[in-house]
């Protein structure tokens, strides 16, 4: 589907996210959606279904955690981010591929699994253990967006 395409799926799903959100979705956020949507719209069967993955990377923070998220983000998936986010603040290449390879340099240096990494991770991105690949939410989010929802989620509650 070409851009064109993808903008027209927003604006058809941007009603479907502001229900959900009870208020407006701005310019910002309809930008970031039209970016996000060829990662959405592979997994979706329905507008319903690709409003309800893309109602993540528009909602305010702090993200409410599935249960199954929340657990990730527990204990040593608290710490986990709490330390990834120190060496993510560093890094200046903030694109899907670059991230990757930090993130798994980061798991490798700490002798962890990329799993222990990535999945609290993408709770703290998404809200949910279930997302587009999380290196590119982690892109389209951005740097400050995505360490700020880290941060929601390292610090103690």
């Amino acid at each position: 589907m070409r851009l064109a395409d993808d903008a027209r799926l927003v604006d058809l799903i941007v009603p479907l996210i502001e229900a959900k959100l009870g208020r407006p979705v701005g310019q910002n956020a309809r930008d970031l959606l039209t970016r996000a949507v060829p990662g959405l719209k592979q997994r979706a069967k329905t507008l319903v279904e690709l409003a309800d993955s893309a109602h993540f990377y528009v909602v305010e923070r702090p993200l409410k955690l599935t249960d199954k998220a929340a657990e990730l983000v527990t204990g040593e998936g608290a710490s986990v981010l709490a330390d990834l986010a120190g060496e993510l603040r560093l890094f200046d290449a903030w694109e899907a591929a670059g991230i990757e390879a930090k993130v798994r340099q980061y798991a490798e240096n700490k002798g962890l699994k990329l799993g222990k990494v990535a999945q609290p991770l993408r709770a703290a991105l998404s809200g949910s253990t279930v997302s587009p690949p999380i290196f590119e939410v982690a892109e389209l989010l951005g740097k400050t967006e995505s360490l700020a929802r880290i941060a929601d989620i390292a610090q103690p509650r």
